[in-house]
């Protein structure tokens, strides 16, 4: 066992829970850190669009391309199981998420509107 350098975690259901609850509840998936992502809770696309339709409502366009975005950082989906949900190919939701990344970049109110979001979705996550 001291060979085990890196992503994996080794122990008991309730000990995998308790280092779950106690050090990654909260955590955003990180490229720097894969196997957190099989650790982390995913966010549901229920939760999601009920997000993104109570802050974006009418804004259909630009709440259609924030739901990707979450969608992709958040459930853990492949772009092509995306793309399918939203009728589009892998291509079509990359250049989606770019477009949001973007226009965050640029949108103080809109980067505070997903912050906002995600906020919520981390509580979520935390409870399931």
């Amino acid at each position: 066992m001291d060979e085990v350098v890196s992503s994996t975690l080794l122990g008991s259901p309730g000990f995998i829970a308790f280092i779950k609850d106690k050090f990654l509840s909260g955590k955003k998936p990180d490229k720097d850190l894969p196997a957190l992502k099989e650790l982390v809770d995913k966010a549901s696309l229920k939760d999601i669009f009920a997000e993104v339709e109570s802050v974006f409502g009418k804004q259909a366009s630009l709440g259609r391309n924030v739901k990707m975005f979450l969608c992709q950082r958040y459930t853990g989906e492949k772009l092509k199981d995306i793309g399918i949900y939203f009728g589009i190919g892998e291509s079509g939701v990359s250049q989606a998420c770019k477009r949001v990344k973007d226009k965050i970049r640029n949108d103080k109110k809109l980067e505070r509107k997903i912050a906002k979001i995600e906020k919520k979705l981390n509580v979520l996550r935390m409870k399931t």
